[in-house]
């Protein structure tokens, strides 16, 4: 087994011909990953791919997972806490990626969904109790209103008698 090792704080490592792209360790914190060109439109990208040659409905395309398996309390302190994922929404063919992003986080449990945005940009935010679903916060100290929520229709064919906003209140009773 090889491995690479860098023994110093700040040690780096650079990737290109022009070493524009650097992955350099941080003393007593992680790593930073930066792209040195100062030019503008020139940002550090991380692309997560997949070798998989046929996407199938609900694979998951890339994930990120946060875990801490040494806290020595174990049990639920080491499971993956949170986690991101890209996960198809269908088969992928020449013409469809559709893919959602799903977030999760865990409390007292394995990391699980309580957030997704669909390839068409619905989200769904999801809890387990009766906390505040969405809360909406402005620190805003001048007179104005704050925090807002606003609902804007952008058709590009409005009519007259459109409706503009639903919405609904829904619930169970016993039956």
């Amino acid at each position: 087994m090889s491995e690479l090792r860098i023994s110093a704080d700040s040690g780096a490592i650079t990737f290109g011909a022009d070493n524009e792209i650097t992955l350099t360790h941080v003393a007593d914190t992680g790593l930073a990953l930066k792209h040195t060109a100062t030019g503008d439109d020139k940002p550090v990208v991380l692309t997560l791919q997949t070798g998989e040659t046929d996407i199938a409905a609900d694979d998951v395309i890339g994930k990120i997972d946060f875990q801490a398996p040494d806290e020595g309390t174990g049990t639920d302190a080491i499971l993956v806490a949170a986690s991101i994922e890209a996960v198809s929404e269908g088969d992928f063919s020449s013409s469809s990626n559709a893919t959602k992003l799903i977030f999760k986080t865990g409390a007292s449990e394995a990391a699980t969904e309580k957030m997704s945005i669909a390839s068409n940009g619905s989200t769904t935010i999801t809890t387990a109790d009766n906390t505040d679903t969405l809360t909406l916060i402005s620190t805003d100290a001048d007179a104005s209103s704050g925090p807002n929520l606003r609902f804007y229709r952008n058709s590009s064919s409005p009519a007259d008698n459109d409706v503009i906003v639903q919405v609904d209140f829904e619930g169970r009773n016993d039956n």
